[in-house]
């Protein structure tokens, strides 16, 4: 094990030395299938769920056919179309690599993640999502962006359900076994996904439930409520780990070096890939801790962020920045190494198609076996609440008292 591993490192070394400032910095970037089109001049039309500015980007071909992933390929023929497009193109066959939000159930549907926390059957679970990773790898899907672990204490907030709940204990456990059923033994296996922590940090504690807004709260109670959980699926052997829109202390996660650098790099050692959420970098303008993209990009390198999803900073200004000598190439490499590194445990470097099979997606959806798992697990998760004082008539009767009042 150990020479396999200096050996992908050697691999890695050598793919770096060949490597452009540009070809790098592509790397770097997630789009969706029909920006992926659009840039390239392709007539294959494909629907995303994108709305806005970014609905009629297109990229520039010296990127395009250098970017490293792709976001929102849900099927295994626009998978292997994009990807046998790619490869004709990308000057080293770096392949690219395919990630989805699975968060409970691909094709066969499970409860969601707060209900399934109801059953606190971390075995069950941990079945849901070795049976979510099956169907989603065979269509391609190499990273799920899942488990969502924020902690979750207002019900104000819109984003409950993705969560296990408001116990640090059980949204631990819930991590764990999420990235152990995501992951499996063998990550190169062609009915398993890598596993992406999300959303780091304290994403489900912001000011009034409002979505994205503001995350304030001591360091002590960050510590001992909110940040369990990510520590849990990072220590259960999560690949990768996405930031979140709000800001901490003041500072957007996304660009957040005690976060990155000091909580999840140094104190736990994650050596993972990290992953800006939805143009959560660009959005740092808005947040004004970034004076415009180029500085966004800036901050967002040197505190760890390795992909940049959506948004386009770290292409439109890495190069140029570098060139000026505003940021260190080497905190390039140090994201690109990472990246390169999960693609060769996913093995896509010995073969890019081998998750991309349509015959394996039609015998892999909506199998019986995983039918039935998904009917053991909604009995398992539900909650009975015992009608204990007559309290359904009673209520009845004040609801009827009011009314007669209203009219």
């Amino acid at each position: 094990m150990h020479s396999k591993v200096q050996s992908v490192e050697a691999k890695i070394h050598e793919l770096l030395s060949q490597m452009t400032l540009t070809e790098k910095i592509g790397q770097m970037f997630q789009t969706d299938p029909a920006t992926f089109f659009r840039s390239v001049n392709s007539p294959v039309q494909v629907n995303t769920p994108v709305t806005g500015p970014v609905h009629e980007r297109v990229i520039g071909r010296e990127y395009i056919y250098n970017i490293g992933s792709i976001l929102s390929a849900t099927d295994a023929e626009t998978a292997y179309r994009i990807q046998k497009q790619y490869l004709e193109q990308n000057r080293l066959k770096i392949p690219l690599l395919f990630m989805f939000d699975i968060i409970h159930g691909f094709r066969t549907i499970f409860p969601i993640p707060l209900g399934l926390a109801c059953s606190w059957d971390t075995d069950l679970v941990e079945a849901t999502a070795r049976a979510a990773a099956a169907e989603g790898a065979a269509s391609g899907i190499k990273v799920t962006f899942a488990p969502m672990v924020d902690l979750v204490r207002d019900p104000r907030w819109g984003r409950v359900m993705e969560s296990p709940g408001e116990d640090p204990l059980l949204n631990g456990r819930m991590a764990a076994a999420y990235v152990r059923g995501f992951q499996g033994k063998d990550l190169a296996a062609t009915d398993t996904v890598a596993a992406c922590v999300k959303h780091f940090a304290a994403y489900g504690a912001p000011e009034g439930g409002r979505e994205y807004n503001t995350v304030d709260m001591s360091e002590g109670t960050l510590r001992n409520c909110y940040l369990p959980a990510y520590k849990a699926g990072i220590d259960a052997g999560a690949e990768m780990v996405m930031t979140s829109f709000n800001v901490v202390d003041g500072v957007p996660a996304t660009t957040n070096p005690f976060l990155l650098r000091k909580v999840l790099r140094e104190e736990w050692g994650f050596k993972g890939v990290v992953i800006s959420d939805y143009t959560s970098l660009a959005e740092t303008v808005e947040h004004t801790t970034s004076r415009d993209g180029a500085d966004a990009a800036r901050q967002g390198l040197e505190a760890g962020l390795d992909i940049e999803m959506m948004s386009t900073e770290y292409i439109n200004h890495l190069e140029r920045l570098v060139r000026e000598g505003a940021v260190d190439e080497a905190l390039i490499d140090e994201a690109v190494r990472r990246i390169l590194a999960l693609k060769f445990k996913l093995g896509l470097f010995e073969d890019p198609f081998r998750y991309i099979n349509i015959e394996r997606e039609k015998q892999t959806h909506l199998k019986p076996e995983f039918r039935r798992l998904a009917r053991e697990a909604a009995a398992k998760s539900l909650v009975l609440l015992k009608n204990d004082g007559d309290f359904a008539p009673a209520q009845r009767r004040e609801v009827g008292r009011h009314r007669r009042a209203v009219r």
